[in-house]
Parts: C-alpha cells; sequence; structure tokens
C-alpha cells in the first residue's frame, strides 16, 4: 500500500485533546459531526462508517493512543470493479494548542496511481475538508452531545457532477450556489423541510447550522470518488426528542429521493406500484 499520495487536512479546534478524541475516535463521538459509526477502541477491533442505509465501509482499527492518534485501515470503495478491494489506511492526530484549542489532523493514505484514483484524491480532499468544518461546528456548538441521525441520498449518476448537483438542488428548491451567513429553506411539494444558516457553501456542497426539523448541523452535497455522481442529504440533531424526528425525517428523504429516481426515468411512482 503506497503511502507516498495522500490527503492531509487540519482544523483548530475549540476543544482540549480529551474532547477533540471523544469526537473522532468514538462511534457515539463520529456519529455526532460525521455518520453513524461504530467503533471498536482497541487495535485489531472493528471501525464501521454507515454512509447510507445500504452502504457502510467497514475497516479495522490500526492504532489507537488516546487521546493523539488513531488509525485504521479500510476496503477503498471507489466505484470502480477494478478497485473494490483496494485498501487505503487513515490517520488521525490530536495536537494540544495554548488557549483551550487544539489541532485535528487527518492523513489519508494508499491510493493507486492510476488516473481514477487521481479524481478520487479530489473528492476525498474536499469531503474531509466539509467534515473537518463539521468537527469545528459540532465542537463549538454542541460539544459533547449524542446526535440523532439522518443519513439518506440518491442512485448514482453518470454525468457531469456541477449538473447533477444544480438539478438536484432546483427539486428541493434552494440556490445551488448560496452566501455564507444567508438563511436556506427547502420548498416545494413533498419535499422533507429542512432549513437553517449556511457556514459554508462551494464544490457542491453546502453545510448549515440548522433551526429545521430541529436544532443540529445539515449537509446537502452532490459527487463521489469515482465516475458516479452520489447526491446525499445528512444531518446531526441534538436535544431532546430528536430521535424520533430524525427517524421521521429519515423515512420523508428516502421516499423524497425513491421518487426522484422515479422521476428522473421520466415514470410515475404509480407505475410501481404493486396489485
Amino acid at each position: 500500500m503506497s503511502t507516498d499520495r495522500r490527503v492531509e487536512v487540519e482544523v483548530e479546534v475549540p476543544a482540549t485533546p480529551e474532547q477533540a478524541w471523544e469526537a473522532i475516535a468514538t462511534g457515539p463521538g463520529i456519529t455526532a459531526w460525521f455518520m453513524p459509526a461504530e467503533v471498536e477502541g482497541r487495535v485489531g477491533g472493528a471501525v464501521v462508517h454507515r454512509h447510507e442505509s445500504e452502504l457502510e465501509t467497514p475497516g479495522t482499527v490500526t492504532a489507537y493512543e488516546a487521546p493523539h492518534r488513531f488509525a485504521y485501515e479500510e476496503s477503498s470503495w471507489l466505484p470502480d470493479a477494478e478497485h473494490r478491494e483496494h485498501v487505503t489506511a487513515t490517520e488521525w492526530f490530536v495536537e494540544a494548542r495554548s488557549g483551550g484549542t487544539c489541532v485535528v489532523r487527518v492523513v489519508m493514505s494508499g491510493f493507486g496511481d492510476e488516473d481514477a484514483w487521481d479524481k478520487a484524491m479530489e473528492s476525498y480532499a474536499a469531503g474531509w475538508r466539509q467534515a473537518l468544518l463539521s468537527l469545528r461546528l459540532y465542537l463549538t456548538h454542541f460539544p459533547g452531545e449524542r446526535a440523532a441521525s439522518i443519513t439518506a441520498g440518491g442512485p448514482p449518476q453518470r454525468g457531469d457532477a456541477d449538473a447533477v448537483w444544480t438539478a438536484m438542488c432546483s427539486d428541493l428548491g434552494v440556490p445551488p450556489e448560496p452566501r455564507a451567513g444567508q438563511r436556506l429553506e427547502t420548498a416545494g411539494n413533498g419535499v422533507p423541510a429542512f432549513g437553517g444558516t449556511v457556514v459554508e457553501a462551494g464544490g457542491r456542497m453546502v453545510t448549515l447550522v440548522l433551526d429545521t426539523p430541529a436544532g443540529g448541523l445539515g449537509f446537502l452535497g452532490a459527487g463521489g470518488p469515482g465516475e458516479d455522481v452520489f447526491t446525499f442529504v445528512r444531518a446531526q440533531l441534538f436535544g431532546d426528542g430528536t430521535d424520533a424526528v430524525a427517524a421521521r425525517e429519515q423515512a420523508a428523504w428516502e421516499a423524497w429521493f425513491a421518487g426522484r429516481s422515479v422521476r428522473r426515468r421520466g415514470q410515475s411512482p404509480a407505475s410501481h406500484a404493486g396489485p
């Protein structure tokens, strides 16, 4: 496995190393700012990230040195049959800074040399930058809180990623290039309620501090490490009663993406109804 080709991203967060470690190296912590995850906290233990209800990446913990270094290896999910069993390595480092902050750095390596991996590296770099922004927002606004997660997406699409993103935003009733500080809220018949203040936007991705359907963090995006373009909505909701809210909204988003996929094929949902 090559370590020469790597993606490296870091962020300064308002937390102690112990608080940052809890967020990046435990299942509940990762779930609170990234995606549903499970971590067995020992070398040789299992780590699983659940991207959507039917898509997960299992891996194996290779370092667990609290509160400074966490590492794991996992099979790549580059959507190309030739590379499905390719193993990549991800390492997390936490370094204390003065003033009650610390720097969290993620390094991902093991990429192949083909053109497909060049695109994958660009996608992973953008994804990790967005993810570490989410980590900073979580440790700023909701430190130590447990999240109820929403993770839904549509089937992969071939074509221009910008066009896929623009079409998704149009269907959601939101602008494809909102401004930081702007309030964004979905609109349209059958579109689940999703709204808040834009923190960052660009690269076919929007990060929000949510107020609808509850307080939390929200993400809209389109992209992927291969030729296929994935569209997704993610959220972490915080506070009393959000488990029920997340379950309700998860079902609503899954239904919306399923209906949208049918409409994209030029068919009506009724045409797929059973007897």
